[in-house]
């Protein structure tokens, strides 16, 4: 099943995250701040994005799993195994370029271990509220900073840890295995066809769905594309 519905979230999702990123490219990269004109909106257009991506990947790690069947682990392997390629390549171009500030566990290494987590979890069925429930009480009550620089992917942050772009996966985790949890009671009382398009697609429809499946291409090539022009408007208007 495809609910076609949401490639609208999924665009909010992709959006933000270029503005977001266009302005972090401007005062991080450029020290150039006309559009840092409030912290809090910035932090909010932030943290949207970022949630809409997570709450979408939990739907769509259910609904992929209710048409692959037993070949799920295959599919999601395969998946895995790529985000890491991509990460760990972003995490060395990071750091020769950013050195101190470069991506130690970003989005996409989130999202690689996240989806292996999410092969053993899903079979938990819904004693996986039991588990996000747990994660949050980690989240809220138990913040540690300890001396080990092995365990950041845990939100285990020693005093100087920095990073461009930090998404660990506890407590960010439960994002995932609650929609997951969610979308898995949403079937089985068979509301799942709200976000499902009528049979005919305007053309609108079409352009959503055709611009998804290129979405992860527009996740890797905005930032470079981002700094380069950037890169050019500077040299020409200095």
């Amino acid at each position: 099943m495809r609910l076609e519905k949401l490639d609208i979230f999924r665009w909010i999702a992709i959006v933000l995250m270029v503005i977001f990123h266009l302005n972090y490219s401007l005062v991080h990269i450029f020290d150039i701040w006309f559009l840092n004109f409030s912290d809090t909106f910035w932090f909010i257009v932030w943290k949207i994005s970022v949630t809409l991506f997570m709450f979408i990947a939990g739907i769509s790690f259910y609904l992929a799993e209710k048409k692959y069947s037993s070949d799920i682990t295959k599919k999601y392997l395969k998946i895995s195994i790529l985000l890491a390629i991509f990460a760990g390549i972003i995490s060395i171009v990071t750091y020769y370029f950013y050195n101190s500030l470069y991506i130690r566990f970003g989005i996409l290494h989130y999202f690689s271990l996240s989806f292996l987590l999410m092969l053993f979890f899903r079979k938990l069925g819904y004693y996986n509220a039991i588990i996000w429930i747990i994660i949050i009480i980690y989240w809220v009550y138990f913040i540690p900073i300890i001396s080990n620089t092995h365990l950041f992917f845990l939100w285990f942050m020693y005093p100087w840890f920095k990073s461009s772009d930090y998404y660990p996966i506890f407590p960010y985790f439960w994002i995932m295995l609650l929609w997951y949890s969610i979308w898995l009671f949403l079937d089985n009382i068979n509301k799942l066809n709200l976000l499902k398009l009528k049979s005919e697609k305007n053309i609108f429809d079409k352009i959503l769905e055709y611009l998804w499946k290129k979405s992860f291409i527009i996740y890797l090539i905005h930032q470079p594309i981002i700094i380069w022009v950037l890169y050019v408007g500077v040299f020409i208007f200095t």
